[in-house]
């Protein structure tokens, strides 16, 4: 995911991925289930990549978070959003927007 952030022109929110991920345990968990990357306005799930739209690139941005919320809701450790974004990601991929 900091890769294709980074693809995106989104180095800050790559950054801010990158410092949770150099975290504890604690802290790295703490941040999968946070507001900074699941929650609304400004969240990294509504942020990243806009930039670039609906282009490929966004577009590897939802896939990363497709995949990181599935291991997630498998495992029960979710944000109350992280479920919402999960969708509204595969609904834009199954109608190309």
């Amino acid at each position: 995911m900091m890769e294709a952030l980074r693809q995106t022109g989104d180095s800050a929110l790559a950054e801010r991925v990158g410092v949770a991920l150099a975290g504890s345990d604690a802290d790295v968990e703490a941040f999968l289930v946070s507001n900074e990357l699941w929650g609304g306005a400004g969240s990294i799930a509504d942020q990243a990549g806009t930039g670039a739209h609906r282009s490929g690139i966004r577009r590897t941005v939802e896939a990363a978070l497709i995949e990181l919320g599935d291991l997630q809701i498998q495992s029960g450790k979710v944000n109350r959003r992280t479920v919402m974004w999960v969708e509204t990601f595969r609904e834009w991929r199954r109608n190309g927007i």
